[in-house]
């Protein structure tokens, strides 16, 4: 089957049925094709370009925390670094509600991690807000503040995008008859984790959901469910090749258990290793002052979905101020992350010992495991990573191995404040975490780390061209990642 989407100024598009490996590659064919829109479609296409040559310098072996997080893995974890990056991002309206938008973002990093690669390629086709998107491409989950923010429990931005097709909302999207009191918010994606990781050719799952209330009044309170998972896969060094036909993509949708073909346990329980977040807060408009706060519960276990770990969360509130206020800071942020509880120790040490297995009922809080041990998982031993970065919180730390993270039992405080003077922009951080490893492998001592940064982006023109200047100085002080400084620098041209 093929079809065939046609602009009014004739820029084609095939859009056609095909096995998950052209899917997969559709990242890199759009990179090809927007190129082919700034060749033959200039009167319609709004193309944005630009380019970008930037270098780390660091004091040690080790990227310092700032320099590389949260930046969906455009620069290396350690050693000084030289990055070059070239975009293409275009848009193009086929009538007045239905729009097209591409693009492409090659990354080549030279350095003690030397790479070429495309951190995105995409299509994303608009109608009435409902967006179909396929490729490579960046997104954040659940709604946080994706300038300053720690970053979600579920996808932060500190991975490189994970290639995905996604059909969801653009934007809120009001109920009808509830004159915009109630509004949803959500999306569904079904992805590829691929095969640099314990288990080879891993599926991705990924569904999101928020409900908004309040409308026109000054606060808006929301709610709602984030789901991940991942699933499938082959070579599995316990058990080859796992379960990956259209039922069990159902089966993984709904969280249930699978059949006779899946690993023990999963039959009865969820096939699959699945993940989430409750997230709950309000937004609040005080005149022209934008607050948000929310409070994120992580979920490893149905047990959880109970809300039976309440200690356990990622709290927030961020004010944007707007630059109509004169006012040096546009945007201030604070957040505090637990995580020690995990649903209680694990099962062996409930009672003396004893398992669940031979205890009266309810006597453990989930019959399946008596901890969460977020972010990591017995069968699929990678985790909660994707190309050896945490897809979630980056204070999560993953093993030097590649098989999970090694600290997930964290106390953390983090502030962010961004500023403007004048067109120049400066971002700073500050972040301490206290660490205790995981429950099953504690550290022998809980680890203290602070971490800083400072960065500033300064546009100028020059010979009828825009270009900024970036600099950023970021310290780590600490016993988890240690102690070290790092300098960037770098230039970037936007036509």
């Amino acid at each position: 089957m093929t079809l065939i989407i046609q602009s009014k100024s004739g820029f084609r598009i095939l859009l056609f049925k095909s096995k998950s490996t052209a899917i997969k590659h559709l990242a890199f064919i759009t990179v090809f094709i927007g190129l082919f829109a700034v060749a033959t479609n200039q009167t319609e296409a709004q193309i944005n370009t630009s380019a970008e040559l930037s270098g780390i310098i660091n004091s040690g072996e080790q990227t310092p925390f700032w320099l590389q997080s949260n930046r969906n893995g455009i620069y290396g974890t350690g050693g000084s670094q030289l990055m070059g990056r070239f975009q293409v991002h275009g848009s193009e309206d086929f009538t007045d509600t239905v729009k097209l938008f591409y693009g492409g973002d090659l990354i080549t990093r030279a350095g003690d991690s030397s790479t070429a690669f495309f951190n995105q390629g995409y299509l994303k086709l608009q109608a009435y807000n409902i967006e179909l998107a396929a490729g490579r491409f960046q997104h954040r989950s659940p709604i946080h503040n994706e300038n300053l923010s720690l970053g979600s429990l579920g996808v932060s931005g500190n991975s490189t995008p994970v290639p995905q097709v996604r059909l969801g909302t653009v934007d809120w999207v009001s109920i009808p008859f509830t004159q915009d009191f109630i509004q949803l918010r959500g999306h569904f994606s079904h992805g590829w984790l691929g095969s640099n990781r314990s288990t080879d050719d891993v599926l991705y799952h990924e569904k999101v959901g928020h409900a908004r209330f309040g409308g026109s009044l000054p606060i808006n309170l929301y709610g709602g469910l984030a789901h991940y998972a991942k699933w499938g896969g082959n070579n599995n060094p316990r058990f080859g090749d796992l379960p990956a036909n259209g039922r069990d993509f159902w089966r993984v949708f709904f969280a249930t258990g699978g059949d006779d073909s899946a690993p023990p346990g999963e039959e009865d329980y969820m096939l699959g290793d699945h993940l989430g977040a409750w997230d709950f807060g309000f937004f609040a408009d005080i005149g022209e002052i934008e607050i948000k706060g929310y409070r994120q519960f992580p979920l490893e276990t149905k047990d959880n979905l109970k809300l039976k770990s309440l200690q356990d969360a990622l709290t927030g509130i961020s004010i944007t101020i707007p630059e109509s206020m004169d006012f040096p800071i546009t945007e201030i942020l604070y957040e505090h992350l637990y995580t020690k509880w995990q649903d209680g120790p694990p099962r062996e040490n409930v009672v003396d010992g004893v398992p669940c297995s031979e205890l009266p009922p309810d006597t453990c809080r989930d019959e399946q495991m008596g901890n969460e041990d977020y972010y990591n998982h017995t069968i699929y031993l990678t985790g909660w990573t994707y190309e050896r970065r945490t897809i979630g919180n980056p204070l999560f730390t993953p093993r030097a191995d590649n098989q999970g993270v090694n600290n997930n039992r964290i106390v953390g405080h983090h502030v962010g404040i961004s500023s403007q003077f004048n067109d120049i922009q400066l971002t700073t951080r500050a972040t301490y975490s206290r660490n205790y490893g995981t429950y099953r492998h504690p550290f022998d001592s809980p680890k203290n780390q602070w971490s800083f940064s400072t960065g500033v982006e300064a546009p100028f023109s020059y010979n009828g061209h825009q270009f900024s200047f970036l600099t950023e100085a970021a310290y780590d002080n600490g016993s988890l990642v240690g102690d070290q400084f790092g300098l960037l620098l770098g230039l970037r041209w936007m036509n």
